[in-house]
């Protein structure tokens, strides 16, 4: 993430506050504080001084690292992507059978959207924004489909298919299901609250049992069986 702010600052210029010191974890903030807000207000609600004053520093720093909102935004948002595709591309190569790669990206998509909140919010909003930016990423995912997840999983269902481990489906409407599945609880999670009192209480337990149910159910619909035997 360092370098993401990095690249953002004026040529030349260092990292110090008005009095010349350097003031330790003024990225981090800055990109703590903007994601918190942009994933609140989407992009267009933000506003600069409202992320500084989250970040705890004044205006005129906010922009020695990043000229504008639009910068900023895009920043966190490439951060956050990066993170994802980083995070659980590699364990999906490394998987062999259908079964496996299904239960490790479930797993994973959840995993990660389980510690990264504010990012889900932040796709939810951009995407209901038209997401030109979210857009754009894809477009660039789908030029090396084996270095995105949903295309790596994607590619799998279809694999699964030809070789008799699936039944016959729509890997893009399959693949489009398993990831409705995963998000769901996130970027609806007061309605979750409703009709799952139990989450208030450990919602740790409700992910862990989230992620259990949604691959038995995956898997139940998926082989070409009809016996429903556990996995």
């Amino acid at each position: 993430m360092h370098g993401v702010m990095e690249a953002h600052a004026p040529a030349g210029s260092s990292s110090r506050d008005a009095d010349g010191t350097t003031e330790p974890g003024t990225e981090q903030r800055i990109f703590d504080a903007a994601l918190h807000v942009f994933s609140n207000k989407g992009q267009d609600g933000a506003r600069m001084q409202e992320i500084a004053d989250h970040a705890k520093i004044n205006r005129a720093l906010l922009h020695y690292y990043f000229r504008s909102k639009a910068q900023l935004y895009e920043a966190v948002f490439a951060h956050g992507f990066e993170q994802f595709v980083s995070g659980l591309t590699p364990s999906l190569r490394e998987e062999r059978g259908f079964e496996e790669t299904l239960g490790t990206f479930v797993r994973g998509y959840i995993d990660y959207l389980h510690g990264h909140q504010e990012m889900a919010r932040l796709m939810l909003n951009e995407c209901l924004c038209g997401g030109p930016v979210l857009t754009s990423y894809l477009e660039r995912a789908k030029e090396n489909p084996e270095g995105f997840p949903a295309l790596v999983m994607e590619d799998r269902i279809r694999a699964a298919v030809a070789a008799g481990e699936v039944r016959p489906i729509d890997s893009e409407q399959t693949m489009l299901t398993i990831v409705s599945a995963c998000i769901f609880p996130f970027v609806a999670l007061p309605t979750v609250r409703i009709f799952h009192p139990e989450v208030e209480d450990d919602f740790d337990a409700f992910v862990e049992e989230r992620k259990r149910h949604v691959v038995d159910l995956l898997l139940r619909g998926l082989r070409p069986d009809d016996t429903g035997a556990a996995p």
